[in-house]
């Protein structure tokens, strides 16, 4: 009999690459598959953690979706970084599972900007013709809420996450343009 956290992981993991579940909801929705009696709580350790499933979804696109996720990697990107090069003056940085080369055909491009306050931001859209949808979200980092403001930028969804100066010291946790620009250089060297 396998192990019950096994069993989490690869329903989670399919969840998230085939049906498009984010971590928390594909976490709960395995564990309600499993354990249908709601009765019967389950130990927060018994659950795998957002890196075991993050490892697991990449080897799951590995072996199953390889080339997808190599072409979908570089499309998004280069969307990304269209849409990093166009909030430049905001200090763009890209987040979430694309930042750490995972795309599914649900993956939503995420963005932080940093500004005094997100009406900036939605201004610069407005200017462009973007219309925009404006969101209150978990903030990426901490428990907190933050703007974020959705859109479609290039055919595909981006929520762009609107922080505080303050917040700056977070950059550490994505990708700026400069590295954005590095890691696509490379891969174009490597591919020739």
């Amino acid at each position: 009999m396998t192990n019950f956290k096994e069993d989490i992981l690869q329903i989670t993991t399919r969840l998230i690459v085939e049906e498009g579940f984010d971590y928390s909801e594909a976490k709960q929705k395995a564990g309600s598959m499993l354990k249908p009696n709601k009765r019967h709580k389950t130990k927060l350790n018994n659950f795998p953690t957002n890196l075991e499933i993050e490892k697991s979804v990449r080897e799951y696109l590995q072996i199953f979706y390889w080339e997808d996720l190599n072409n979908r990697v570089n499309l998004l990107r280069k969307i990304a970084i269209n849409l990093m090069r166009e909030l430049k003056t905001f200090g763009p940085i890209l987040i979430g599972e694309l930042s750490r080369d995972i795309a599914t055909e649900y993956t939503i491009l995420r963005i932080c900007v940093f500004s005094d306050s997100s009406k900036e931001v939605l201004m610069h859209f407005l200017e462009n013709d973007v219309k925009t949808e404006v969101l209150q979200l978990k903030h990426p980092f901490h428990r907190s809420s933050v703007e974020a403001l959705g859109c479609e930028w290039e055919g595909h969804e981006v929520i762009v996450y609107c922080l505080n100066h303050s917040d700056k010291n977070l950059c550490s946790k994505g990708l700026s343009i400069k590295t954005l620009q590095q890691i696509i250089g490379n891969e174009g060297r490597e591919e020739k």
